[in-house]
């Protein structure tokens, strides 16, 4: 392992050789232009960026591109999205990029322009992304067009074409310009020789996962799946390109953007009973073992999505750790199709894990254990029963819990039940009238659906009385869920009882009085939603805390009803 120093031009020209090149395994260049500004304006004030992780070894000669790349034998690891930043910079296509034409237009998209006349004594100049106006004021300048000159003296023809349009401006001496111009541009040239670190490592290939593993560079921990799917792709040719991210594609497209960790540990769980990779052997990376192997993965994370999807879950983000769905997937792997397999206990187990956070943070000890029980149970109902004695959260859910604020990351678990529990119910969207999960037409909605959390009780209102404090107004026993955001803004900030009656929720019926029941409200609270005059008095904000105590015991019942069913479905 050695530290270098590059200049950012060196870099560059590697790049474009390439003496440097993107393995397969890499994804797509993916920082916005804001993100390339920053860049530019960090490296003009001498800001460090970070330092580049390199790989050289020629057992892994497979580029991310078509085409041959089989002489370049240094690997960027960490530092694609900085380097290609760069080649925009300096308007060099990088060997990597595929197109020409899709560059051309990478270019017009990523162009970084610099204020090159400031009007204060401030010597820093300003950067900012290309528009119309800005491409016509010849104050301002495209940073590439500084950049892609190869030698300084090429700057003078720069500051004299823009010293005599400026001149015309303000009716100037052009020589007086000329000299300032001259060396904000040389300023700005010299980004061409900024120094950048790169550790670049040589290791044979068994090394190279636990040496990424350990090592951080600008912050950014390079995870050890990454590094495994690299080691995949050594053993398989283009596997990674052909297989893996075409499946992660199609699981984004379905709502689904999971991390690589999660795939590759379901893929070493169901294959070899493990999800800490040092124990997976290595005879399931051969062609034959993993290509059998993959296939049950992808049908088992697909079977799994789809039972989750009818249960309401429909994406990550509604969940406290995407992790606790690898033992799922391995669970549902190992005994599916079996008479005694049953979706619902697994799925219960898989809920109180969350509760549990069993798999949050670095959980990698935590998921072999229970993947490893599961692959040598043997019963379905011994893996449940292995599973669950490892968890240390009561089975039942106290009426209590649900006083506690919505918006903690604690709360994650009971916020998700609330919301499986209001889906089961079939309950309606307020505003708009379909199920809660369901679009207009009456279809489920299974890509992506987020819930939207609406305060019954607005905030404004419990604030302005000054007798409830955050923790009161944010309650849980106080959240429901809408479809969509509009739907939460059209009702957001009045009392109840006046969207209640402008909604027609104060009618009888499944889209008025059905509807409040539906989301556990308090039935005293229904009951007065129908008569003016007690719909004013109960929905008071003076009644709140008897709200929140009254549907605190409904919303705890109905979870607990929720977790019942499962252990027989």
């Amino acid at each position: 392992m050695g530290l270098q120093q590059f200049k950012v031009r060196e870099i560059v020209e590697q790049a474009v050789n390439p003496g440097l090149n993107i393995p397969e395994f890499q994804r797509d260049f993916v920082w916005d232009p804001e993100q390339v500004k920053l860049l530019a304006e960090s490296l003009f004030r001498r800001y460090p960026i970070g330092t580049l992780l390199l790989w050289q070894h020629s057992a892994y000669p497979w580029a991310k591109t078509a085409q041959d790349a089989s002489e370049s034998l240094t690997w960027i690891v960490d530092g694609q999205q900085r380097v290609t930043s760069l080649c925009l910079l300096l308007g060099r296509k990088p060997y990597w990029w595929p197109e020409a034409a899709e560059w051309n237009k990478a270019l017009e998209r990523y162009d970084v322009m610099v204020y090159i006349l400031p009007d204060s004594s401030d010597e820093r100049l300003e950067f900012a992304l290309a528009n119309p106006v800005r491409r016509k004021d010849p104050r301002w300048l495209s940073v590439r067009d500084v950049l892609r000159l190869s030698k300084v003296e090429e700057l003078a023809s720069i500051a004299q074409e823009r010293a005599q349009r400026l001149a015309a401006e303000c009716g100037c001496d052009p020589m007086e310009i000329v000299g300032k111009l001259l060396a904000r541009l040389q300023a700005l040239w010299d980004i061409r020789n900024q120094d950048l670190p790169a550790v670049t490592i040589d290791h044979e290939v068994e090394d190279v996962a636990e040496i990424f593993a350990r090592l951080n560079q600008a912050g950014t921990r390079v995870k050890e799946a990454d590094v495994v799917l690299a080691l995949v792709a050594v053993r398989n040719r283009g596997w990674v390109n052909s297989e893996y991210l075409p499946f992660r594609a199609q699981l984004e497209g379905q709502g689904w953007d999971l991390e690589a960790g999660v795939i590759v540990r379901t893929l070493t769980g169901i294959g070899a009973g493990r999800a800490r990779f040092a124990e997976v052997p290595q005879s399931l990376w051969d062609s034959a073992e993993l290509n059998r192997v993959w296939a049950r993965t992808k049908e088992t994370i697909a079977e799994v999505l789809l039972r989750l999807a009818e249960r309401g879950i429909v994406s990550p983000d509604l969940l406290p750790s995407t992790n606790s769905l690898i033992p799922l997937f391995v669970l549902h792997d190992r005994w599916k199709g079996r008479p005694e397999a049953r979706f619902g206990a697994a799925l219960r187990w898989f809920l109180l894990a969350n509760r549990d956070g069993r798999y949050s943070g670095s959980a990698v000890t935590s998921l072999n254990e229970d993947v490893r029980a599961i692959s040598e149970a043997r019963s379905f109902d011994e893996a449940i029963e292995a599973l669950m004695k490892r968890l240390q959260v009561p089975e039942r859910v106290g009426a209590e819990e649900f006083l506690n604020r919505y918006d903690r990351a604690g709360s994650r678990f009971l916020r998700l039940m609330l919301y499986l529990s209001l889906y089961r119910r079939g309950a309606p969207d307020w505003v708009d009238g379909t199920r809660i999960g369901f679009d207009h037409s009456g279809t489920k909605v299974i890509a992506g659906f987020e819930p939207q959390w609406h305060h019954i009780f607005p905030r404004n209102l419990l604030r302005q009385t000054g007798r409830y404090d955050d923790d009161e107004i944010h309650a849980l026993a106080n959240i429901t869920v809408l479809n969509a955001k509009t739907n939460v803004n059209r009702i957001s900030g009045k009392a109840p009882a006046l969207y209640i009656k402008q909604l027609g929720l104060n009618r009888a019926g499944s889209g008025g009085l059905e509807a409040l029941r539906a989301h556990l409200i308090p039935e005293d609270f229904v009951e007065a939603a129908a008569d003016e005059a007690r719909r004013a008095q109960q929905w008071s904000i003076d009644r709140y805390k008897d709200f929140l105590l009254a549907r605190s015991q409904l919303l705890a019942q109905a979870v607990n009803d929720l977790l019942d069913e499962l252990v027989r479905a």
